[in-house]
């Protein structure tokens, strides 16, 4: 592994992220740590999430220079122990009392916001580049206007199940889930907009909607695959009027390839809204001096993720660390970093932020991460 803190800068104004590492080499990592967080109970999964976030970033290479994560793993192990109680008191709440089981609603409702913004703000705080920090500047208030809804819809309909058993008003909270893409694109500008690079704040220029259309071709895709899917089970279901066995399981064929090609569908529209959102959403993120630009394409990624998901699955999960590396790779490799006056300027002018900016003291202390 390669991390020069001071290496010079050459004089170009391009430079595409590159990645050095390899999956015969992370795969040794990963099975140590699989090992002992399941000697430990799960104890050591938070040494082995740093472990794994300072090999990929460590062999994460940008102008000729590596990043690195130097979050505590004490701090995050923490913050587990935190999330996992809070996760276990709701599953189990409402067996004890409504009383209890409302105030731990509340309580998730209340905390769960926070602390996916003390995530970003630990994770980012933690993420160095040439010993510059990265940050996170985005308010509390901010926050819970983009992430107390998805956290309503994970509560409350166990909640309403408990409390009221029958009501229609838990599938209400359901029909939420019809305007995820705009809550997903909130959250992905809220992300972006508030980034730090040392003391630069970062400039974003999409906003909720625009961020959203990837679900937009994805529901049109849908619908007409739906529209399919019910001409092949008329069309199935007209054949097979007056038929033997085989001449009906044949009848039947279209609307078994048609609900194949659903399934399909769900597989595939995963990766290719990923793509979309993240070309999206770095490509509309800048800092002063510095412009990003992510192209990856859909085809190819969801080539990656199906021969990722087959060969994992033959390997009965061996192949996982693999895949990991061969996914990290790819994206990296899409990023190019753009600065017209020149990258040593760029950087340069980025200092390291005052000690109170540099991160939230919560999150510092509980190093609260809600990715695995």
């Amino acid at each position: 592994m390669h991390l020069p803190d001071d290496g010079p800068f050459d004089e170009q104004t391009s430079h595409g992220l590159s990645f050095s590492g390899s999956g015969a080499e992370y795969f040794r990592i990963w099975i140590v740590n699989l090992l002992l967080t399941v000697a430990t109970l799960g104890i050591y999964s938070a040494w082995a999430k740093t472990r794994r976030l300072q090999y990929f970033y460590r062999n994460t290479q940008l102008a000729g220079a590596s990043f690195d994560f130097r979050g505590d793993p004490k701090a995050i192990l923490r913050g587990r122990i935190l999330a996992v109680t809070l996760l276990a008191t709701y599953h189990y709440a409402f067996g004890f009392s409504l009383k209890v089981g409302v105030v731990t609603v509340a309580l998730l409702l209340a905390g769960l916001p926070f602390m996916m913004r003390s995530a970003l703000r630990f994770r980012l705080s933690n993420t160095v580049y040439r010993g510059l920090p990265f940050g996170f500047a985005g308010g509390i208030k901010e926050a819970y206007i983009v992430y107390v809804v998805p956290v309503a819809i994970f509560v409350l309909p166990g909640a309403l199940v408990a409390l009221m058993p029958g009501s229609p008003l838990v599938g209400i909270i359901f029909l939420l889930y019809l305007c995820w893409p705009l809550m997903h694109g909130a959250m992905k500008a809220y992300q972006h907009k508030h980034l730090m690079a040392g003391d630069q704040n970062a400039t974003f220029t999409l906003d909720t909607a625009s961020l959203a259309k990837p679900y937009v071709r994805a529901f049109l895709i849908g619908l007409g695959l739906m529209v399919v899917v019910g001409l092949a089970f008329g069309l199935s279901v007209f054949l097979a009027r007056g038929q033997k066995s085989t001449a009906a399981f044949a009848a039947f064929l279209p609307a078994i390839l048609a609900v194949v090609a659903m399934y399909l569908y769900v597989l595939l529209m995963g990766p290719y809204i990923l793509v979309r959102m993240n070309n999206l959403a770095w490509s509309a993120t800048s800092f002063p001096g510095v412009r990003i630009t992510c192209a990856m394409r859909v085809w190819p990624y969801l080539r990656l993720q199906t021969v990722n998901v087959l060969l994992t699955l033959l390997t009965f999960g061996l192949f996982r660390p693999f895949a990991a590396v061969r996914t990290w790779k790819y994206r990296v490799a899409h990023i190019t970093i753009d600065a017209p006056d020149g990258f040593e300027q760029a950087v340069l002018a980025a200092r390291r932020p005052p000690a109170a900016a540099a991160g939230d003291g919560i999150a510092d202390f509980l190093g609260v991460d809600l990715s695995w």
